[in-house]
């Protein structure tokens, strides 16, 4: 994430007395940027494309800067080629300077030598790490086929490394998750503070934040404040587990949620839909550790519908109840959408900083102070006395509504029945849009367009051709015959009234014009045949 623009800051709705700590991370004139678009009109694609090339060009100067700094600790010239293998060392040293947050230096090369064995020992994974810098350097160095590098190619590695540096956090990322699923209880997606902090006594993990931070964080479910627990994706998420590897962003563990709601994007093709429409992709869509198909439970979908209720009969897609949903409908991917201004993505040094505590992490006391006073975990002597809600698999709800977009169109609560069944999933083909129930005030506009541009084209239609005759029989031996637009035109007027008044819908409108032409040319076809079957001269055929 951007230093300032994560997901979850909450730093655009700050007040007078909340620090701007944006104004710290992000450099002064993005930082100007921001700051006249909000409230205003907002930014357009154009200018938030600009902002995105500014910071791209910022983080590839801030890496040159870097390895700068590592070919002057290594005595390599800025100009001219060096052996690969001594860029390699420098690189190398580029690297740990990244997994430090570039806070790194040495007075000398013994200095230099000693502190990176030193950071070898005390990093937790770097042969893991050091592994997939050895894959990207090699490939690197070995297409280049010259024996040497320059500043320029060494810089493009060094730029290639952050670029794609969340591959490898992916892993680690993927290995916490598999751990804390591991940790949890009946309700998915939720560890018990007291579990969680065994984790930390007992064994090897660094699971010991303190519980004010947690919820700082927002990864601490106080909903009962008998039994606190961490909520998985929240704390995957939260600050202390990202790689602060730039002045300019930080390397977090991505939002899985995010592939999800993508998928449902891409289908919908609406910022809404309706509420089974929803269910029916959700039964058949997978993740990561929810099997699909599957049968959504009945109070998943009685949720659902609540939130179309909610919403006028539709479900926002950008919404927080439909965000908290799907952290119901995937636990262990979505996180639980806080309320704005409830939460903060600080890091430890900012939230001390912020809240005067002296540490972020729990002491072994405080750990085992809450170890002890859990006595409905599974392991205490007193579970079960008391703990009927450790039973229940159900997730807290909040109510509260917050949207990104305008308020979706006003249309009718959606009746759900009392006794609905769970969906049953069937595999799908894919899912369009559904369409408005009623017209918005833009179609009304159409309807009057399209019904006034037929109007004018029928009146010039009979003023242009007024000699064209209908047969209607023989009187005395004479035809009789009259204008064909006296029956057109009536006929024509009736059905785009009908169109203009919402009775009929564009497609009918479409297939009944087509109806007309194909019974037009038919018409004139079988006048045709009939005047050639009386030999009639072409003087007296009657017109078609």
């Amino acid at each position: 994430f951007v230093r300032g623009l994560e997901p979850t800051n909450d730093t655009s709705w700050r007040t007078a007395t909340k620090p701007l700590i944006v104004k710290e991370w992000v450099p002064d004139f993005l930082q100007g940027v921001l700051e006249k678009r909000e409230g205003e009109r907002g930014t357009d694609f154009r200018e938030l494309a600009a902002l995105a090339a500014a910071l791209e060009d910022l983080v590839r100067k801030e890496a040159a800067g870097r390895l700068q700094t590592a070919y002057e600790l290594h005595g390599l010239p800025l100009s001219g080629p060096s052996s690969e293998t001594k860029v390699e060392e420098a690189l190398n040293t580029y690297f740990v300077a990244y997994l430090k947050a570039g806070n790194f230096s040495a007075e000398n090369a013994d200095e230099l030598n000693q502190k990176k064995q030193l950071f070898s020992k005390r990093y937790a994974g770097y042969e893991e790490a050091k592994e997939w810098f050895d894959g990207i350097v090699g490939k690197s160095i070995s297409a280049s086929r010259s024996g040497s590098l320059d500043f320029a190619a060494a810089s493009n590695i060094a730029s290639q490394i952050g670029e794609t540096f969340y591959a490898f956090n992916d892993l680690e990322c993927k290995s916490l998750k598999t751990t804390l699923q591991g940790l949890e209880g009946k309700k998915a997606g939720r560890v018990r503070l007291s579990t969680f902090y065994k984790a930390s006594l007992y064994g090897h993990w660094l699971f010991h934040e303190k519980a004010d931070y947690l919820k700082s964080l927002g990864a601490l479910d106080d909903s009962d404040p008998q039994q606190p627990r961490v909520i998985v994706p929240n704390y995957i998420m939260s600050r202390p587990n990202c790689l602060e590897a730039s002045n300019l962003y930080a390397v977090c563990c991505r939002n899985e949620c995010e592939d999800l709601l993508s998928h449902l994007e891409s289908q919908i093709g609406s910022s809404a839909a309706e509420p089974l429409k929803i269910a029916e992709m959700v039964a058949n869509l997978p993740s990561d550790m929810v099997p699909a198909p599957r049968n959504l439970s009945q109070p998943l979908m009685d949720r659902l519908f609540q939130v179309a209720r909610n919403n006028y009969g539709r479900v926002p897609l950008h919404g927080r109840l439909f965000a908290q949903w799907m952290h119901h409908a995937y636990p262990r991917e979505c996180p639980y959408p806080h309320e704005v201004g409830t939460t903060s993505p600080h890091t430890p040094d900012e939230w001390m900083k912020e809240t005067g505590h002296s540490m972020a992490a729990a002491s072994t006391e405080e750990m085992m102070q809450q170890v002890a006073s859990d006595t409905c975990a599974s392991d205490s002597p007193q579970s079960g006395s008391g703990c009927g809600d450790e039973e229940s698999e159900e997730l807290p709800w909040n109510e509260a509504e917050e949207l990104l977009l305008a308020h979706p169109e006003k249309r009718e609560p959606v009746e759900v029945p009392e006794t609905k069944p769970p969906l049953q999933a069937t595999p799908t083909q894919g899912n369009t849009a559904a369409e408005p129930q009623t017209a918005s005030s833009s179609s009304w506009l159409t309807r009057v367009g399209i019904v006034a541009a037929a109007s004018i084209g029928l009146a010039a239609f009979g003023l242009a051709y007024p000699q064209r005759m209908v047969h209607r029989g023989f009187k005395d031996d004479k035809p009789i015959a009259l204008p064909a637009h006296w029956l057109l035109v009536p006929f024509a007027l009736v059905v785009l009234l009908v169109y203009g008044l919402g009775l009929l819908d564009g497609a009918t409108l479409l297939f009944a014009c087509i109806a007309g032409l194909v019974a037009l040319i038919f018409k004139k076809f079988v006048l045709r045949h009939s005047n050639q079957c009386l030999g009639r001269s072409d003087a007296g055929k009657l017109p078609v």
